[in-house]
């Protein structure tokens, strides 16, 4: 259920039964040299949109920039300061809030949003605000980490994962039609956090951290989007009723 395919009239209709509203955030970023740079915007909306059709609640258009700072050394990487994320997930919440959604779900699926949208929500909720605010992080799922234990072991890495790459390439097969299918070396150098761009380019030099996406496969990618389509509606169902 997408609501940017709906009428106003639909959504005034919906709000006389229900008041959730599932909003997909991600990043526009680099993913190694194999992995796409919509990964975590494109992996955030599908779940939302085929968790949303499950439970009947509409999904919202997807926040595609995110909070990526450190990625910007990295050609087609863009970021939002971590106080611009804070205002745009601030003011979304409250535009929505005005037509009558209270209880907001936002999917996500890039790290590095989780302590400005968490910060967004304390912002929203430091008045007499009634709001349910949930963050889901899909890639940390219980059920999604447990499959990728499973199939990759020690080499799932923490970005340009075997599970997120999969993941795409389940959702958009044709872009890796022109992407050579490569086997990596897990290096786990030494590092500090936060980093800026230049620091992390020259520590992740290719982008990934961690990580050997060659093991990705759509088969993968299939498994793991239903492991967490499911998991997410629960999720969501739970609140809902609520």
């Amino acid at each position: 259920m997408k609501l940017s395919n709906a009428t106003w009239p639909e959504v005034e209709t919906y709000l006389k039964t229900k008041n959730l509203l599932i909003i997909p955030i991600g990043s526009t970023e680099q993913h190694g040299p194999t992995g796409l740079i919509g990964t975590d915007y494109v992996t955030a909306q599908a779940l939302s949109e085929a968790a949303g059709e499950k439970v009947g609640v509409y999904v919202a258009p997807p926040i595609c920039y995110g909070m990526a700072l450190h990625h910007m050394a990295f050609p087609g990487s863009a970021a939002l300061k971590p106080s611009t994320l804070l205002q745009v997930v601030y003011e979304i919440i409250e535009s929505f809030k005005k037509h009558g959604f209270k209880k907001f779900v936002f999917v996500n699926g890039h790290g590095g949003n989780i302590p400005t949208v968490t910060a967004a929500f304390s912002e929203v909720k430091s008045s007499t605000d009634t709001s349910v605010l949930e963050l889901i992080n899909w890639w940390r799922l219980e059920e999604v980490q447990a499959y990728e234990k499973e199939c990759f072991g020690d080499q799932n890495g923490f970005h340009a994962t075997v599970g997120e790459v999969a993941l795409t390439m389940h959702l958009s097969p044709e872009a890796f039609d022109k992407i050579p299918n490569t086997q990596f070396k897990i290096e786990r150098p030494k590092h500090h956090w936060p980093m800026g761009p230049s620091e992390f380019r020259a520590v992740f030099y290719d982008g990934r951290m961690e990580s050997n996406p060659g093991l990705a496969t759509k088969q993968h990618g299939q498994n793991i989007f239903k492991i967490a389509v499911e998991t997410i509606a629960h999720k969501v169902r739970t609140i809902a009723e609520s």
